[in-house]
């Protein structure tokens, strides 16, 4: 059974007449004959009554006709659902973003705009450390990240495309004397202690911490560590140590707790967009053109 002629049949019903069918479906009279028969040939029945004067349906056409309607519009459907696919429309997108990321402006900007603009998508968002997001990104447990990068470098397998760049802040309990100095260096910080997330955790920052203090002719003195970004804030107002944060983290209005700019000019940390190399995902693509349009 033809597609086509499934077609013709139900214009055919709906008009019951030849000329009109043929100028409603784009062809001549012959075609449509034709392609009717065929179709009569195939089901084994006469589904049009044919004179001179008339066209009816047989009751062998009015049994197929409800199909024949149901068939094509299943068709369409499927036609539509593909195309859906294929453009974005639909189906799962899985972001990862960092702690201190989804503390930015930036962040739910990016999310609300990709949503407003496919609302049928399902976006699943993971928090995870940079480092977990490459890994998931490059073992298809991820779709995108919002990440930043290590380094000491990332996966060949992984594109990554930088969104924007912003200071790296000291965070220190108010108390203490950094926070009303003049002027702060990473070289001041040589013989203070430090709280930091757990070096395994996979976060870029901390592995930023290390090689700026290493630049400066030392190994910070790390006593806590922390696992969220709110957990390090709040333990910087006891006093215990302080932390370089990306400035995204001034967010987390702690009292006790002071934020100073660094004098250094290699204290910045940037923010990138994630996917897989040569990835063709019509979700992927768009979400990362939208959030390189927001640099």
């Amino acid at each position: 059974m033809n597609i086509r002629h499934l077609q013709y049949f139900v214009v055919l019903a709906d008009e019951l007449h030849f000329r009109r069918s043929a100028e409603r479906l784009g062809i001549t009279q012959a075609p449509l004959s034709l392609g009717i028969q065929t179709l009569e040939e195939d089901l084994g029945a006469r589904l049009f009554h044919r004179t001179r004067r008339e066209v009816t349906l047989t009751e062998a056409g009015l049994a197929l006709l409800d199909d024949a309607r149901a068939i094509l519009a299943r068709i369409e459907q499927a036609r539509e659902s593909v195309w859906e696919a294929v453009s974005g429309d639909v189906g799962r997108l899985r972001l990862g973003f960092t702690n201190a990321c989804s503390l930015s402006p930036f962040f739910p900007k990016l999310i609300h705009a990709y949503r407003t603009r496919r609302p049928k998508v399902a976006i699943t968002l993971v928090e995870l450390s940079s480092a977990r997001q490459l890994e998931a990104i490059e073992q298809r447990e991820l779709d995108v990240g919002l990440l930043r990068a290590p380094l000491s470098g990332s996966p060949a397998s992984v594109v990554l495309s930088p969104l924007y760049t912003e200071p790296l802040l000291l965070a220190v309990q108010s108390r203490h004397r950094l926070a009303k100095a003049r002027n702060v260096c990473i070289a001041d910080l040589r013989d203070e202690p430090f709280i930091a997330y757990p070096r395994k955790a996979g976060v870029a920052v901390h592995e930023q911490t290390l090689s700026l203090c290493a630049k400066r002719g030392f190994e910070p003195k790390i006593l806590q560590e922390a696992q969220q970004a709110s957990t390090l804030v709040g333990l910087i107002a006891t006093g215990l140590g302080m932390a370089l944060v990306p400035a995204s983290l001034r967010a987390i209005a702690v009292p006790g707790v002071t934020f100073r700019t660094l004098a250094d000019d290699d204290t910045t940390t940037t923010l990138y967009v994630a996917h897989r190399y040569g990835d063709v995902n019509a979700r992927v693509t768009q979400f990362v053109e939208l959030a390189l349009s927001f640099r």
